[in-house]
């Protein structure tokens, strides 16, 4: 229930129609919900999403995969391929700001509900469509993926050290990356339509988001031919060094930027630099210069990391001043003091889970802040929306009959 006393939420009153499935297309929709807006999430009617089948387990209740992506979303059955179908589907069109959808391009003008449709039915309609490679280019008919859009958007040869096997990550970067940029985008789109009462067709792609998340990385290769180096210990042009090291117990950390006026003092303060200072290695610029004193640099630094833990070092490097902190692992990350204190991660109550922890908020607001739902049930919400629209008990009972929702 929710608690009168709580702020107004910056997105109540939007309303948008999604038919959007697995995570890139789903998960910004979930972030409008837990700003206000009511997202009406369609799926077919018995089976509903394929992403309520991912991650089960037979000890839980509900999908991880699912929960994550379509928390605070009102849920409705639909049947598409029939005539009744798409007639409540522009009913539901009809009244709403945003509409939203991820099939495989071709499928939303087989069925009619490209945005060809939806603006003779809605003309101020923002419409959102996410494919793998973009509308355009030879393939633009094909379906895609996360790891694919990782793999082709050069995503994974930054994060494989030389002469290593290549492989996307399991996180899923270009999903995730998808659904911000969706979020940003639908949000542009909602402002020019309320400016100006016109609506328009956005079009992203999995592809282009991982183009757009190596930022200036792909712009120094684009004007210098330069690559991103890819080696656990790195020294930059400017030059200053980044590393990562374990430390006595393989527990492992990172420092990055340490510039070379500041190479004698951290060195010292970590113990380092009488044996840098024997070995020649007392000019970080020269280091730079050549390959056989890097290596040996960092052979000094690993068997002096090894003899001590990782918050011994990492007390150091703050005290001096140096970007430092541990690499987590998922365990780690979850418990975090700074992800807990800033609401990155959360509790919520769940009907059939009870309490649960989950994805909190990756943004912090004065006045209207975030709060999270639970995914819906499917069809969960299907009587109450064709209510609304109009539909009886007997008629919405027809339509169960008739297996339209």
């Amino acid at each position: 229930m929710i608690d009168p006393k709580e702020p107004r939420r910056p997105l109540e009153g939007v309303r948008a129609v999604t038919m959007t499935i697995f995570q890139a297309g789903p998960i910004c929709f979930a972030w409008m919900a837990d700003f206000g807006a009511e997202v009406i999430k369609i799926e077919p009617p018995g089976t509903g999403e394929r992403g309520r089948q991912l991650y089960q387990r037979p000890d839980f209740p509900v999908s991880s995969f699912f929960e994550t992506h379509n928390r605070g979303v009102k849920g409705i059955t639909l049947n598409i391929q029939t005539k009744k179908g798409i007639e409540i589907l522009y009913e539901l069109v009809k009244d709403a700001d945003i509409f939203a959808q991820n099939f495989r391009p071709g499928v939303a003008e087989r069925h009619g509900f490209a945005y060809e449709d939806l603006i003779k039915v809605n003309p101020r309609i923002v419409y959102l469509t996410t494919s793998a490679y973009g509308p355009d280019g030879p393939d633009a008919s094909l379906p895609g993926t996360d790891g694919l859009a990782q793999a082709m958007g050069g995503i994974v040869s930054a994060y494989a050290e030389d002469g290593r096997q290549m492989f996307p990550s399991e996180v899923s970067v270009a999903d995730q990356t998808g659904g911000l940029i969706n979020f940003g985008a639908v949000m542009v789109g909602l402002y020019h339509a309320r400016m100006t009462g016109e609506g328009q067709k956005i079009e992203t792609s999995l592809l282009g988001g991982q183009i757009f998340l190596m930022g200036h990385f792909m712009t120094r290769y684009l004007l210098h031919g330069e690559k991103p180096r890819r080696e656990r210990v790195r020294i930059l042009p400017e030059p200053n060094l980044t590393g990562s090291f374990n430390d006595s117990r393989g527990k492992p950390f990172l420092f990055q930027g340490v510039l070379v006026k500041d190479w004698q003092p951290v060195m010292t303060a970590l113990g380092c630099w009488e044996s840098l200072s024997a070995s020649g290695l007392t000019r970080l610029d020269a280091i730079a210069k050549s390959k056989e004193k890097e290596k040996l640099m960092i052979d000094i630094l690993d068997k002096v990391f090894a003899t001590n833990t990782r918050e011994h070092w990492l007390r150091i490097l703050r005290d001096a001043d140096v970007v430092s902190g541990p690499i987590n692992d998922f365990s780690e990350a979850a418990s975090d003091p700074n992800v807990i204190a800033n609401k990155n991660i959360i509790d919520v109550d769940h009907p059939r889970a009870g309490k649960i922890r989950v994805n909190g908020f990756p943004w912090k607001f004065s006045k209207t802040p975030a709060r999270a739902g639970v995914a819906p049930e499917l069809g969960e919400h299907t009587e109450e929306i064709m209510t609304r629209l109009g539909y009886t008990r007997t008629q919405i009972q027809q339509l169960r009959d008739e297996k339209v929702i």
